[in-house]
């Protein structure tokens, strides 16, 4: 590849991830910095785990035909804890969306409060109370808002993010006009944000990870008939 092809690749990508950054921000409300907020003596809120251990669930499943993605489902589990509220947590607002070029949708949006701590509202599977500092320490109890340093697992119910906005559709994803033996590959982002607040503190963390969904035409058999297999994965 020569040097003026990298350097449109990397014009494009830069493009891309500007398109999505902007429009996330308003997808969710505008998202600040990225990663776990740095542990200190304010209210802080973290998401523990690698991001594509979140993203949905194992792995997204997508389900495409002719070259045509019809759905990508994503089912997600996460993991939030906050150090450092003095009087508590009052409520936990959970955002998921997702996006590429085309735009941003978001996909999960739920709060989660101390005033009902075993509620599931939404698309909200489960939730249950977790230590705070150990990413595996999970209970059956509904999770403690009082605690000074607490955490609480969720697992969301699967969802079909093309059916979830504008943005990330089936016709967007897919490309029905492939050659055989050609893929087409969309990269989606996916950014997830936690919003814990209490007492009059509050505290935000952003995650991102990325999916690539691809279509795919094989080159066709023709049999002693001439007919011509054409599948997509």
């Amino acid at each position: 590849m020569s040097d003026h092809s990298r350097d449109e690749n990397g014009q494009r990508e830069s493009t891309r991830r500007s398109v999505l950054g902007g429009a996330a921000a308003v997808a969710v409300g505008g998202l600040s910095g990225l990663g776990a907020l740095a542990a200190s003596s304010e209210p802080a809120a973290a998401v523990d785990g690698d991001p594509a251990a979140f993203e949905a669930g194992d792995a997204p499943t997508v389900t495409s035909n002719d070259g045509r993605v019809e759905s990508v489902y994503l089912s997600p589990a996460v993991e939030v804890s906050w150090t450092d509220f003095s009087e508590g947590v009052e409520r936990v607002t959970l955002t998921l969306a997702a996006g590429s070029d085309a735009g941003v949708d978001e996909v999960y949006r739920e709060t989660l409060t101390a005033a009902d701590p075993g509620a599931t509202p939404g698309d909200v599977a489960s939730i249950a109370g977790s230590d705070g500092e150990q990413t595996d320490a999970a209970s059956d109890a509904p999770p403690d808002f009082s605690a000074v340093d607490g955490g609480l697992t969720t697992r969301f119910e699967r969802a079909d993010a093309t059916a979830r906005g504008d943005a990330v559709t089936s016709e967007s994803l897919s490309d029905a006009d492939l050659s055989g033996g050609e893929t087409a590959t969309t990269t989606l982002d996916v950014v997830f944000r936690a919003d814990v607040a209490g007492g009059g503190d509050e505290a935000t963390v952003v995650r991102t990870t990325t999916v690539d969904v691809t279509v795919e035409n094989p080159a066709g058999d023709a049999s002693a008939g001439g007919s011509i297999e054409i599948d997509a994965l």
